[in-house]
């Protein structure tokens, strides 16, 4: 099959899938608010337009952001009939409810949140501090801490596997040829310490980093010993600072916070101006290699 007609395909599938969450919106959204009714109809149906319509050559990263919003959207749908048709749906109206059958749950309650955790790395579609805010609700800033990390470090390695075993072409369907040129040639052999610095602060796609260092020379070993030692530090962080139970969010917490603030987003810069001047040095030294051949 020739690569024209895989996106046909693919153009085609996905219209009909989002032809098909249009229709079941219709059944499962009538008794809910007009406004979700209507959001839902816009949505499914301007996908089910647009996605076919795309030059995919010209506007490559839209037409890629457009697919993974109809194949998100439609699990989001389809998660929601499956709690509406067991009879779950009502326990998530009610926080008080919800945080009590999460906890009743015990052991399955813990292996669907480190779940949780391994999709948001994964797919990335739910921030992070969000997650860890869920986890120090429900279980309490330790407990959050170690389930978040365990779920951390197993999405990690099953992103770096997918790099490994996918190689380039996942990379830049999900990034661009060019962002994975860039930082593959900061992940190999001398970018090892520059991998440390990414996992280690907020200021990176850790994510998506963890995918291009599967497609690159780094060992298992030592992509396993870093995450292992630089994630669990941020999670910490979200876990214990973003409860309020260390630094509280009034009184003479909100200055603290302020300066925390501050701190952050002078860090920012300086990680940032870093790291355009490495990536740089390793466009220079390629133009050069280039030259030389």
């Amino acid at each position: 099959m020739t690569k024209l007609s895989k996106i046909t395909v693919a153009k085609v599938l996905v219209t009909l899938l989002n032809l098909g969450m249009l229709a079941l919106s219709c059944v499962y959204f009538k008794d809910l608010p007009r406004v979700v009714l209507l959001c839902a109809i816009v949505l499914f149906a301007s996908l089910g337009v647009t996605v076919p319509s795309i030059n995919e050559k010209a506007h490559e990263t839209i037409y890629k952001f457009f697919i993974l919003t109809s194949i998100f959207a439609a699990l989001l749908l389809l998660c929601y009939v499956a709690l509406d048709a067991s009879g779950w749906l009502y326990k998530f109206k009610d926080m008080d409810a919800l945080l009590t059958f999460v906890r009743s749950t015990k052991q399955w309650g813990i292996l669907v949140y480190i779940g949780l955790v391994i999709f948001e790395v994964i797919f990335l579609p739910i921030p992070s501090a969000i997650i860890a805010l869920l986890g120090t609700v429900l279980y309490g800033p330790t407990y959050a801490f170690i389930f978040m990390t365990v779920g951390t470090l197993a999405g990690s390695v099953i992103t770096f596997l997918l790099g490994k075993i996918f190689g380039r072409k996942l990379a830049v369907w999900v990034i661009g040829e060019e962002k994975t040129d860039k930082f593959s040639e900061l992940l190999n052999e001398k970018g090892k310490f520059l991998f440390a610095v990414m996992m280690l602060f907020p200021f990176f796609p850790d994510d998506i980093i963890c995918l291009v260092a599967g497609i690159t020379t780094m060992s298992f070993k030592y992509f396993f010993t870093t995450i292992t030692l630089t994630r669990p530090v941020m999670i910490a962080f979200m876990c214990y600072f973003g409860s309020g139970t260390i630094i509280p969010f009034h009184g003479w917490g909100i200055p603290v916070w302020l300066a925390i603030f501050a701190v952050v987003i002078i860090l920012f810069f300086v990680v940032n101006k870093v790291k355009k001047k490495l990536m740089s040095k390793k466009e220079n030294v390629g133009r050069k290699r280039r030259t030389r051949q």
